[in-house]
């Protein structure tokens, strides 16, 4: 008897793929009936889990959404991380155009999820405290940015007359607005060709102010490195 019920307690037991399916289950049902009309009870159908286990892994539902747009990032933190390594490397336009990129393909899928926030307060604001508790936000991915153009500065390469923290707001403004109209406007299903070209135009005009008008920003550049 006693091994029976030790063998029903670890049928109980979550196991540990529970957690990538609960998962995918929330990504999936938030794609396709959004936040608002999705329960912790429909996420664990979904994912063929009892609720239980959903609290198990999460906790709330607020932990799971956190977790979710956590999973969306895809190689954004890669290519930030690497942006040191690409000063002085390629154009300044070139590695500012795979820095959007990455940032529109993340917005991209968060967009939707981000906006329905809001239709529910209090889960809006437990997200956004858990969010203000580890540091995470677009303030981190501005902060790379700027620290990369700031070393550009440096080289000569970026004009010296440019404030480093703007451009990066700007750049993650332009990302994550490219995305809502993509969104909201599309459905998301605009060829993927047109929000590029919008992105690289944003660096082109962005360019027009970073390009070091003559040798002054670069002499400037090399005085500083002394």
């Amino acid at each position: 008897m006693a091994k029976a019920s030790s063998s029903r307690s670890a049928s109980r037991t979550p196991s540990p793929d529970q957690k990538e399916r609960l998962l995918v289950a929330t990504e999936r049902l938030l794609a396709s009936q959004g936040l608002g009309n999705v329960s912790t009870r429909d996420i664990a159908r979904e994912a063929n889990v009892a609720e239980g286990a959903l609290y198990h892994h999460y906790g709330d539902k607020a932990e799971l959404i956190l977790a979710v747009v956590l999973h969306q990032l895809g190689d954004f933190p890669e290519v930030l991380h690497s942006l040191p390594l690409q000063v002085g490397q390629n154009t300044v336009q070139k590695n500012l155009e795979t820095v959007l990129e990455s940032a529109f393909a993340f917005h991209h899928r968060i967009t939707p999820l981000v906006c329905s926030l809001f239709s529910d307060q209090d889960l809006l604001v437990k997200v956004r405290g858990m969010m203000n508790e580890r540091s995470m936000g677009p303030g981190r991915a501005a902060f790379a940015i700027a620290a990369y153009l700031r070393a550009e500065q440096q080289l000569g390469r970026v004009a010296a007359s440019v404030a480093p923290e703007t451009i990066a707001e700007l750049m993650m403004a332009v990302s994550f607005n490219t995305a809502m109209c993509d969104q909201f406007f599309c459905g998301g299903s605009e060829n993927k060709g047109k929000p590029r070209q919008r992105l690289r135009e944003a660096v082109r005009a962005l360019m027009t102010g970073l390009q070091p008008v003559n040798g002054a920003d670069r002499a400037a550049g090399k005085g500083a490195r002394k």
